[in-house]
């Protein structure tokens, strides 16, 4: 057996070399025999590289250059997110998946809108309907109060004992409410600095009460807000009756069912007879001692070309929403309520 012996310039990258003899096996015509002569081979290798990059365990701020550990989220020193924060890692989080219904939910909504169905249109049942009005009355003026503050109106429900039903009284505009408003969305914005996704919902929130509060649109949206009032309480009202969620007694359910559905075909029962009575659109007009004083006709008149029953049919169409938005609501409850802990979260 003979070996090479390597070059004396090749000792510097040579970590080692293999040897290996193998003696061939070869078939000639059927019969097997081992070949006598030797071969030597020489593989000859680079060295191994068993160096390993350092563990990063620091980061610097993209902004202020101050170096700062991994485990830092927010730059100590000028409070922007940083991104490579190993707490900004997202974990994995199970698909959320529908809210289960109950029978005791289906139970309550069905017997609360038959309940309800029986009060608003059968005749004989009628003083139970006239004594529930006031509900809708209530909820029709805090929809116009609400969005009066909202837009510098001081603003106060009341029940109309003169003509009936009810009226809100607004005081001129408060352009320091107004402020207050703009005040809240830069602390908001502020406080959320680090979340862009919070960021971007308060500009689109502080962009659209500007562009409404410095033109005549806050003035539909307040005349608006009675009658859209009444569907945002019917809508909340099946939503408690659909989830069930912190009752003191199980018979809220039916209760907040009936509630939900009185309001809504109260107020389809109300649109219908506007669209096809000329008679109760007369009457309706008349209303308050006359003067066009009542919601659709303002909206119409100053808003929509006069088109009064374009109006009206709009908001029949909403009145078929709640029951719909109410469910969706309960069915995407752990989606929906994610995006809110999201936009909540400091630190997305």
């Amino acid at each position: 057996m003979t070996t090479t012996r390597p070059h004396p310039g090749e000792g510097r990258w040579l970590r080692g070399r293999l040897v290996s003899v193998a003696k061939y096996h070869l078939t000639v015509s059927g019969r097997r025999w081992r070949e006598a002569r030797p071969v030597t081979l020489v593989v000859r290798a680079k060295p191994l590289t068993t160096r390993t990059p350092p563990i990063r365990m620091h980061q610097t701020c993209p902004h202020c250059q101050l170096r700062q550990p991994l485990t830092q989220t927010s730059c100590a020193r000028c409070g922007l997110a940083l991104p490579l924060g190993l707490a900004r890692q997202v974990e994995w989080r199970p698909p959320l998946e529908a809210e289960p219904t109950d029978a005791q939910a289906y139970q309550s909504v069905i017997g609360g809108a038959l309940l309800a169905a029986v009060v608003v249109f059968v005749p004989f049942f009628a003083f139970i309907s006239f004594v529930l009005h006031p509900l809708v009355t209530l909820v029709h003026e805090l929809g116009h109060t609400i969005a009066g503050w909202v837009y510098g109106y001081p603003s106060i429900p009341a029940f109309d004992f003169v003509y009936g039903g009810g009226v809100t009284i607004h005081q001129d505009r408060k352009w320091l409410l107004v402020g207050v408003w703009y005040v809240a969305f830069a602390g908001l914005f502020y406080y959320f600095r680090a979340n862009t996704g919070t960021l971007l919902l308060i500009t689109g929130l502080a962009a659209a009460y500007t562009l409404t509060a410095v033109t005549s649109w806050h003035e539909a949206i307040t005349i608006a807000m009675g009658h859209g009032g009444e569907l945002i309480f019917a809508t909340v009202f099946l939503y408690r009756a659909w989830s069930g969620e912190s009752l003191v007694h199980a018979l809220e359910r039916p209760l907040y069912a009936f509630a939900g559905f009185y309001i809504q075909l109260y107020d389809l029962r109300f649109a219908y007879q506007l669209l096809t009575s000329q008679e109760a659109r007369l009457d309706y007009e008349d209303a308050k001692g006359g003067g066009h004083w009542m919601d659709f006709s303002r909206l119409a008149n100053d808003f929509f070309g006069s088109r009064f029953l374009i109006v009206v049919l709009a908001f029949f169409i909403a009145c078929l929403l709640p029951p719909v938005v109410a469910w969706l609501l309960h069915r995407y409850r752990p989606h929906w309520r994610a995006w809110v802990i999201d936009r909540l979260t400091l630190v997305p």
